[in-house]
């Protein structure tokens, strides 16, 4: 008889959730439950790091304003002792600063008070999905000297993470842990914005309503068959030159563009920061200093410069619990 053996089960990722007040920790760590993810919880900065130290979380989520040690403070020791660790923070209402403050710290994404369970979900799930990427990374090998590339994308947001993986690995294993993540997450968000704003023409109005109500996947799947959207496809020029430090992407959507200056040249922290209008382009600026629009908004260029010299090293896997 032969016996097959069995793959070991999958553990489900470990999120850390930070917050002093019970109410809001309780909703935070039931949410974390009901996405069948593993939990560790606490009441402040200082035992947030003692878990963290211990427990080695994939995720962290926290509120800023707590006593002992608050979450920018956090932020700053989770990324001296594990730089690619996704921190999101969470702010209060109109308080842009922070949330700029944060994000120049090392966090990956952030939401504001009050947020509804349907944005938690959707925020902790991009943090997954870059993570699960690195981890895809750690498989492959690195052999690619100078890169060129044109690719043509359907309007899918869920290829996303999986061509990330394609097009950032020459790149990312020669950048600090903390350019790696912030590089993943603009060039996540420009792909997003392509297919979801440009080629499916969904506002931001459209998108925030259909996430309140759980149903933005539906309106994803109802804009893809649309006759209006269906042929329309987002095209990406890549080209990496690792002897210069040199990263360089081109993303042009079929879409109508957009009035993007008002946005550009604003300041960071004037730009709306909650789920909607500004939000990709918010992220993008804060984390990327060369961020180019055509006249029209439907194209956008990224530049990301690296030392050359920098050598070469593989990412860390990110190890059990």
């Amino acid at each position: 008889m032969i016996v097959t053996p069995q793959q070991p089960e999958k553990c489900p990722e470990l999120v850390l959730v930070v917050d002093d007040d019970p109410t809001t920790l309780e909703c935070l760590a039931e949410t974390v439950r009901v996405m069948g993810l593993s939990l560790c919880v606490a009441e402040d900065g200082e035992k947030a790091l003692s878990l963290f130290e211990q427990k080695r979380p994939d995720v962290v989520v926290t509120d800023v304003r707590m006593p002992r040690m608050d979450g920018l403070a956090l932020t700053n020791r989770i990324k001296a002792r594990r730089p690619d660790t996704p921190v999101i923070v969470v702010t209060g209402y109109g308080d842009e600063e922070t949330a700029v403050a944060a994000l120049r710290a090392g966090a990956s994404d952030y939401l504001h008070k009050p947020f509804h369970l349907t944005e938690l979900k959707h925020t902790i799930n991009r943090s997954l999905s870059l993570l699960r990427s690195r981890m895809a990374e750690d498989l492959a090998v690195l052999g690619v000297e100078r890169l060129d590339w044109y690719l043509e994308i359907k309007n899918a947001p869920e290829i996303i993470s999986g061509l990330l993986t394609v097009i950032l690995r020459p790149v990312s294993a020669r950048l600090t842990e903390s350019d790696r993540l912030h590089l993943q997450v603009a060039v996540q968000e420009l792909l997003l914005n392509a297919i979801e704003h440009g080629n499916l023409g969904i506002s931001a109005e459209e998108k925030n309503d259909a996430i309140m109500n759980d149903c933005f996947d539906h309106l994803i799947e109802k804009r893809q068959v649309d006759h209006r959207f269906r042929r329309r496809r987002v095209k990406m020029w890549i080209m990496h030159d690792p002897e210069n430090g040199v990263f360089q992407c081109r993303i042009c959507d079929e879409g109508e563009g957009f009035d993007w200056q008002g946005l550009m040249n604003a300041s960071l922290l004037n730009l709306p920061a909650l789920a909607g209008s500004g939000r990709g382009i918010f992220l993008v600026k804060t984390l990327m200093s060369e961020v180019q629009y055509n006249g029209q908004g439907n194209e956008v260029t990224l530049t990301f410069r690296y030392s050359p010299k920098m050598a070469w090293h593989p990412p860390a896997m990110i190890s059990p619990h």
